[in-house]
């Protein structure tokens, strides 16, 4: 008998790829370091292994701000989840990477600015064009 699921990784959660075998190619190859979670298929870009029960869930997705936002406009940062990086450009290149999130970001001046959320696993983050236009 075949049995056909994904491998993931027991301390993330994250899906490292997908494995057809019969049972003892399966035993020979799960262990702490390698999970297998039988007759289940996912994309590995936008689902993990979840626990208690063991289960595939989607990847939580960071909210996205709207395209177009006042001078003035503040992102609150705290929201975001712990561990995540920021990275805002305006259009002249000049780029700042956040890493602490205790406070807002607050964006003064009209003009495109490209902005970039990178959250920890399994968070799903995005990068987007933010244009600050006067009220």
């Amino acid at each position: 008998m075949r049995y056909s699921g994904l491998t993931y990784d027991p301390a993330t959660g994250m899906i490292t790829g997908r494995m057809e075998a019969d049972v003892a190619t399966v035993m020979a190859n799960v262990g702490p370091e390698r999970g297998f979670l039988a007759g289940t298929l996912a994309d590995p870009e936008t689902h993990y292994v979840a626990f208690d029960p063991v289960r595939v869930e989607p990847k939580p997705e960071v909210p996205v701000p709207g395209a177009v936002q006042p001078v003035g406009w503040t992102y609150t940062l705290s929201d975001l989840p712990i561990g995540s990086v920021v990275t805002v450009r305006n259009e002249a290149g000049d780029e700042l990477m956040i890493s602490d999130l205790s406070e807002p970001l607050t964006l003064l001046d009209a003009g495109l600015y490209h902005l970039a959320v990178a959250p920890p696993f399994p968070w799903v983050g995005f990068g987007i064009e933010v244009e600050l236009r006067d009220a």
